[in-house]
Formats: structure tokens, C-alpha cells, sequence
């Protein structure tokens, strides 16, 4: 376990060498993850359009649902990143437990949902078999609410920490899990009962428990001796960082339901290349996301240790790194699109509107590597409010209308939706240059706002 960062342990500047460092883990856990959701595809997808159109349906809905638990917890990173630069010790045990409780409650509240999916589904417009196949994959996945938000609540404060590896691993055999158990569930193997799509919900569950394990079982002795009582000011923290990343990532992918279900409302084709395209450009988006993260991480130790001029260099090595990496999955996107789409084996209507759908990918990679370290470094200087009002303009004002329009009057259909999409990732990249540009960590009272400046007391 790594002990928390010393103010003379932080280098002079940073530099390439430290994003890459605290990065590159959390790329390969986001990668592993989306490995997750493309192998759940790929089973799935041998079971016919319908089941494959359902689970963009259901995995969009899910996300709405889990998503502001996720951001909430996203804010217990920043808050353990910003007291590790001040080198509050009390206050980076205290955070722990406080993140165990937050997932425990978190996740009684999403098991909840699982009565009454079949509802939800049918109300979002799909034909009466995608909406059956969603319900099914929907309850189950909700059913591992508490473990999916324990596992995250843990890697939140090792990756405050400064620690990405070890969550990295937890990742690695929770992916290998969910591969080894989507054919049995899925298929059925003699005792085993094919469960359909539900299967691939039921092993990415199990796959999350098995994640949670490994974290758990390496923080024992600290689980066991931190204290369980976090206090006001510490969950005062946490909610003033974590409830405006909460409630974007909460619109943000309610944004998407509402995305997924024009595309439902246009045909299951139409529903079923975007799901195929999303698999395959989460490729190239992850590694932006996990350099922005690693960007929010190294920007809340700065402002934690008082050294928050030095955010202007970590923004520009962040965003040549990802807009460089980025770049070259987007030339891959545009020259090889048929091998990319054949290893889901689409129907040849279905291949036609994806590879238009990839061109739309490629050409926004550089403007949504700008979105990730933009965003990151806002969120770990603590502007998250800005973040989220920023994110949920330009979602619910450009990306829904200007996709509406084009997809269903237009005519455009998915190529419509996607441009709408395009100009909301154009919009919001432009929008946080300018926050970055102003520097708004620079404020004399920013060190007082985001509470850095003292130990937190109990």
C-alpha cells in the first residue's frame, strides 16, 4: 500500500512522465472493462438482432440508473486526491469507510429497480421482444448494485492515493471472469440453462464480485483498523465535489437512454449499429477518459499541496498524449472500418449504417481527447459544478435536438443521431478550453472552496 503523497515527494514539475505513470493503469482498467461489455456483445449478438438491440437499450438504462452513484464516488476520488496533497492523513482513512458506506446504500437503492423493468422498457418504444430481452438483462444487472459500487468506491481512493495498479488487476480477473462465464450463462452447458441475455448481465455481476475480492481482501487491514465514522465535514467534502458529477453523469447517460431510444423509434437496425459502433469506438475513448483521470488525480494533489500553477503544464502534456493516441485509433477507424465491424458478425443492413458510423468516430477523436482532460482537470481543481452545467447544456441543448432533427425529419436516421453527437462533443470541448483558459484554480479563495487548506477534523 502505498503511503500518501508527501509534499517534498511531489517532482518539481510535472511532467509527461507522471500522467503516463498514473494513466497507464487506468487505461488498461477502462479498456478491461469495455473488453467486458464487447465480449457480452459479441455472445449476444449470435442470438439475433432483437437481443442485440436490447442490450444497447438496457445498458443505457442501467447506466442512467448507476450513474450518479458513480459520479458521487468520482468526487470521493478527488476529495482523497486533494487531502493526500495536503498530506490530511486522518482525513484520507476517514474517506475510505466513507466510500464503503456510500456504495452500501447506493447499491440497496438500485437492487430496487429490478421489479418493474418490464415497464420502463416498454414505455422507451421498442418492439415487444427488445423491450422483453432488455427487461431480463436490466434485473439481473441491478441486482449487483452493491458490489459494482463497492468495487468502485475502493478504486476511487487507491487511484486518489496515487495508487492505479491495483485496481488495474482487479479489473484484469474481473474481465477474464466475465469471458470464462458469458458462453456458460449465455448458451447453457449441460446442467447450466441457457440464460439468454440475462447470462451476460449474470456474468458481468459475478465478474464485478470478483473484483471487489481482490480489492477487499488487499485493504483488509485497513478496512478493519480506519475508522467507519467519516464525520460532517468530510461528507460535506464529498458531496460538494461529487453531487455535481453525480447529477452530469446521471443526465449525461440519461441523455443517452433518451439517444438510444430515437435510434429504437428509427428500427432495431438503426438501434443495432449504434450499439456495434459504440463497442468499437470505446477503444479509442477509454484511453482519453483514463488520461483525464489521471489529470484529475495529479490536479488534486496539486491544489492540495498548494501548488496549483502548475496545472497549466499537466493540461497540455494531457492533451498531446491523448489527443495523440486517440488520433491514431481514429486513421485505424477510417482505413480498416470492415474488420473492425465483422467480429460482430452484423447483418448487411446493419453493416452499411455502421460504417458510416465509424467515419462519424473518427472524425471527432481529437475533439473528445480535449473533452477528457479539459473536463479532468476541472473536476480535480474542484470546479465540478461547472463541469456538470457545462456537460448537461450541451447534451440536452445540442446533442438531443440537433440529433432528433437529423435522425428522425431529416431522414438520417443513426448517421443523423450521430451527428448531433458530434457537435455536442465539438461544443463542450470548446467550452471547457475557455473554463481552462481562465484558470479559474488561480482564485484566491479556490484553495478555501475546495476545503485544502487545513486537516480536516472529524
Amino acid at each position: 500500500m502505498s503511503r500518501p503523497l508527501e509534499k517534498e515527494s511531489l517532482p518539481r514539475a510535472v511532467g509527461l512522465h507522471q500522467v503516463v505513470d498514473l494513466a497507464w493503469p487506468i487505461v488498461v482498467s477502462m479498456l478491461s472493462y469495455t473488453a467486458m461489455s464487447v465480449a457480452d456483445t459479441l455472445f449476444v449478438s449470435q442470438l439475433g438482432t432483437p437481443q442485440l438491440a436490447s442490450m444497447g437499450l438496457a445498458l443505457s438504462t442501467h447506466f442512467t440508473v448507476h450513474s450518479f452513484g458513480d459520479g458521487l464516488l468520482t468526487g470521493l476520488k478527488v476529495a482523497v486526491a486533494q487531502r493526500t496533497g495536503a498530506r490530511d492523513e486522518g482525513a484520507v482513512e476517514r474517506l475510505l469507510w466513507l466510500g464503503l458506506w456510500l456504495a452500501l446504500g447506493m447499491g440497496a437503492v438500485e437492487m430496487s429497480l429490478a421489479f418493474g423493468a418490464d415497464v420502463a422498457f416498454t414505455l422507451q418504444g421498442a418492439s415487444p421482444e427488445t423491450s422483453a430481452h432488455a427487461a431480463s438483462y436490466f434485473a439481473v444487472r441491478v441486482l449487483g448494485g452493491p458490489l459494482a459500487f463497492g468495487t468502485y468506491a475502493l478504486s476511487s481512493w487507491l487511484q486518489g492515493r496515487g495508487e492505479t495498479r491495483l485496481p488495474m488487476v482487479a479489473t484484469l480477473a474481473a474481465n477474464a471472469t466475465n469471458i470464462a462465464l458469458d458462453p456458460l450463462l449465455i448458451h447453457g452447458l449441460g446442467p447450466v440453462p441457457a440464460m439468454g441475455v440475462a447470462g451476460a448481465a449474470a456474468a458481468t455481476v459475478l465478474a464485478y464480485g470478483v473484483s471487489f475480492v481482490i480489492l477487499a481482501a488487499r485493504l483488509r487491514r485497513e478496512i478493519a483498523r480506519y475508522p467507519r465514522r467519516p464525520g460532517r465535514p468530510l461528507m460535506g467534502l464529498v458531496w460538494r465535489l461529487g453531487a455535481p458529477l453525480g447529477l452530469r453523469s446521471a443526465l449525461h447517460v440519461g441523455s443517452f437512454a433518451v439517444f438510444s431510444a430515437i435510434l429504437a423509434q428509427v428500427g432495431d437496425a438503426h438501434l443495432a449499429a449504434h450499439v456495434v459502433t459504440v463497442r468499437i469506438i470505446s477503444v479509442s475513448f477509454l484511453p482519453g477518459m483514463g488520461i483525464g483521470e489521471a489529470c484529475s488525480i495529479l490536479a488534486g494533489q496539486l491544489v492540495g499541496a498548494g501548488r496549483a500553477s502548475e496545472i497549466a503544464d499537466l493540461r497540455r502534456h494531457g492533451l498531446r498524449l491523448a489527443a495523440g493516441l486517440m488520433a491514431v485509433c481514429g486513421l485505424v477507424f477510417v482505413l480498416a472500418p470492415d474488420p473492425l465491424l465483422g467480429i460482430f458478425d452484423p447483418t448487411p443492413e446493419v453493416l452499411v449504417l455502421a460504417r458510416d458510423l465509424l467515419l462519424v468516430g473518427a472524425a471527432f477523436q481529437v475533439f473528445d481527447a480535449a473533452c477528457n482532460v479539459f473536463q479532468g482537470v476541472l473536476n480535480g481543481a474542484g470546479d465540478t459544478r461547472f463541469v456538470m452545467l457545462a456537460g448537461v447544456t450541451t447534451q440536452w441543448l445540442v446533442m438531443l435536438p440537433v440529433g432528433w432533427a437529423l435522425a428522425m425529419p431529416a431522414g438520417l436516421g443513426a448517421l443523423g443521431a450521430w451527428l448531433g453527437l458530434t457537435a455536442e462533443i465539438v461544443c463542450f470541448a470548446a467550452i471547457t478550453w475557455w473554463r481552462v483558459r481562465r484558470r479559474p484554480w488561480a482564485r484566491d479563495d479556490n484553495r478555501a472552496r475546495v476545503g485544502c487548506a487545513e486537516p480536516i477534523r472529524a
